[in-house]
């Protein structure tokens, strides 16, 4: 397992990835500031005891995680 911090179209997404994983990735965390988005990428590998991956350029955007319904 790994922390993705992915740039992409000045918005940077912090994702939850496994090495061998297929599937399109969800982002746990949006931010457009870049040293934020490294900030959390940095705690969630440290509490995760994992690498950070930085990726930009030709990459997907990744999906935002759904709200429970109720919670707004």
């Amino acid at each position: 397992m790994y922390v993705e911090l992915r740039e992409k179209a000045g918005k940077y997404y912090v994702l939850f990835r496994h090495e061998d994983s297929k599937e399109k990735g969800v982002a746990q965390f949006v931010s457009s500031v870049k040293h934020e988005s490294e900030n959390i990428a940095r705690q969630y590998a440290k509490q995760n005891k994992c690498l950070v991956r930085h990726t930009s350029g030709e990459v997907e955007t990744p999906e935002l995680p759904t709200q429970p319904i109720g919670e707004g």
